[in-house]
This record gives structure tokens, sequence and C-alpha cells, in this order.
């Protein structure tokens, strides 16, 4: 019952989508919502130098191990069923349980909707991490649309050390909405919080994926450098995270995915970065795989998309890629601890 009940959605949602080129997008938003959530506790006071952060791409809960996607060549508009999203879910949740940091930079977190198969992942997430302070901001979304047909994700940042609503800083677009009609909203969360009474700029972000000839990504970067670079010349220490959708490192896990399936991958212009910045990242772990397929070890290409950018007083002391054989989601997670280094150093 419940797949004929989507396949009518589908049905639904495909004459919605032709009603949206036919006449200018109604259904699509063209702002950027967000949902701000304060911690029922007070902000926590750092006394370490150290500062831990966890980036990963949630995938909406639905592009664990038995999803391919159809814009990356394989089959699927959706998750294969509401009891695969709820198992990928409680599997993000356990993990971000298992792996407590100070900041959690997240991307593709969703509302309930067509994507999620009417399971509010958002709100989920959210609840795991109650003791943290909540900030949501949409990338894409749908409007005067019944929440069965609702599209609504983004990236979300959760920390303990500050309740404060970060604020937004919008990014190139590519030059024509998604599939002509889906406008995507490119931006940043930027948060400004303390640690051991040092200030410090965490950056959310997550940047094209389709563009032609990976234009948009560049253009993208340079305005995330521009604007990273002002914040530190205030003396603030820079810390921009997700996933870039670009190869941050060359790597070799085996494959056996054809050039077909590569044809999003591009490499992260490390000879752009001005002096002393650098990226962060566990070389050993992926933390992508591609979509043209279920996932099969060995069969999937893997890379490293997704990490961190940090200013030249910010030290890397450890980095931790956590492998959870892409069971969840197409992205894994890592978990990252920094430090301000001192004038003497």
């Amino acid at each position: 019952m419940k797949m004929m009940i989507y396949g009518v959605l589908i049905i639904l949602l495909l004459i919605v989508l032709y009603l949206a080129v036919a006449i200018g997008s109604t259904y699509f938003n063209r702002s950027i919502k967000t949902v701000f959530r304060k911690s029922d506790t007070a902000p926590q006071t750092l006394a370490s130098a150290e500062l831990t952060v966890m980036t990963w791409n949630l995938g909406y809960a639905g592009l664990g191990e038995e999803s391919d996607f159809k814009a990356d060549g394989g089959d699927m508009l959706l998750p294969p069923s509401v009891s695969v999203v709820e198992k990928n879910l409680a599997g993000i949740q356990a993990t971000l349980s298992a792996n407590p940091v100070d900041v959690y930079l997240l991307q593709e977190t969703a509302a309930a909707g067509l994507l999620t198969r009417g399971i509010d992942v958002r709100a989920a997430v959210a609840a795991t991490l109650s003791d943290w302070t909540m900030f949501f901001s949409s990338d894409i979304g749908s409007r005067m649309l019944p929440e069965p047909l609702r599209l609504e994700h983004g990236p979300s940042m959760f920390t303990r050390l500050t309740d404060q609503e970060p604020e937004l800083v919008r990014l190139p677009s590519e030059p024509e909405p998604i599939m002509g009609f889906i406008p995507r909203h490119y931006h940043m969360q930027v948060s400004e919080l303390e640690v051991a009474g040092t200030p410090w700029a965490i950056i959310n972000l997550h940047l094209a994926a389709f563009d032609e000839g990976g234009d948009t990504r560049n253009e993208q970067l340079r305005a995330v450098i521009d604007f990273a670079e002002q914040l530190h010349a205030e003396g603030k220490s820079v810390v921009i995270g997700g996933d870039w959708n670009m190869r941050l490192t060359q790597t070799d896990f085996p494959s056996t995915s054809t050039e077909d399936a590569l044809f999003w991958i591009h490499d992260f212009p490390q000879e752009e970065l001005p002096e002393g910045w650098h990226l962060a990242f566990d070389a050993r772990v992926p933390t992508v795989r591609t979509n043209e397929r279920p996932f099969q070890l060995d069969e999937n290409y893997r890379t490293i998309i997704d990490g961190l950018l940090l200013s030249p007083d910010v030290e890397l002391v450890d980095v931790r890629g956590i492998d959870l054989a892409f069971e969840y989601t197409d992205h894994q997670p890592a978990v990252y601890r920094l430090r301000r280094r001192t004038n003497s150093e």
C-alpha cells in the first residue's frame, strides 16, 4: 500500500514540476528558510584551547547503502522504502550520539517530505542533539505544497559554545536553476564563538555539485576565501567545513566505476589558497561514494570531498574519519581536534 501511495505521489510531483516550469517556479521558494533553536542549557566555556568539530553530509537519510540516485547515473528518485529511511536515520543518530563534539557541521538535513518518504530527519537529529543550539537554513525549499510533496533541506549547525544565531552569507549560484526551475540558495552559515578566551569563526557550507566544468564551485570557493580572509584580518581563527564537492586530495581506493560516474569530480584548486591556509582531512577514510548503483565495497568509486579549510593560526591536532561502510548515507563523517597556535609557535 505504501509503495502505491508513493507511486501516486511521484505522479503528482511530476505534475507539479510540469506546472512549475509552465508558470515560472511558483512552487519553489526564492528565499532561505531558517530554523533556530537555543539550547536549554547555558553555552559552555572551553577552558582548553582545543576545539572539536564533526563534518557530515547526511544525505537526508535517503542515500544509504541500498540506494542509487538518478542524477548520478542511477535509477532511483526516492529512497527504496520508509523502513530504509528509518534504518538510515537510526544509524545517523547513533553515530552522532557516540561522537560528541563542540560543533557539528551537517549538510542535507531535511524536513519531512517526498525525499525522506515522510520522515522528519531534521527534527530527529535535533532531538538527538537536544543539548546543542541548532541552526538550519534551506538551500532548496518548496511552498504551497502539502507535506508529502514538500522539499526542504539544507545545512545545519549544532554547537554548545554559543546561543547566538549564525549569520547567513550568500554564495554564487549556477547560471540556471536545477532542472531549469528549482532554485538552489547556496550560502554559508557563519557562527562566531570563543575558545579559551580567543575569538573563532566557524563556517558551514555545501558547494555546488553538478555545475558544468566546476565553474560555479570555483566561483563559490573564491567568495568563501575572500570572506574568510576578512574574518581572519579581524583577529579570528577561522574554520570552514562541510561538503566542498571537490576532491581534496588524490585517492586510490579500489573501484570499478567507469568515467561516466565521475563526471562531477573536480579537484580542489589548492594553488588558489592564500599563504598559510591549509586543508584538513583523514586521507585513510573516504568521505563520499558514487551513486550510480547501490554501494558495494571496492565497486563504487570513493574519494574525499568533505573536510576543513583552516586559517594559518589554526593547527590540526588530530583527525579521525569514521568508516561506516556507507551504510546510512553516501557520505562518511570525520571528527577533528583543533587548537589555536600561540604567537611563539
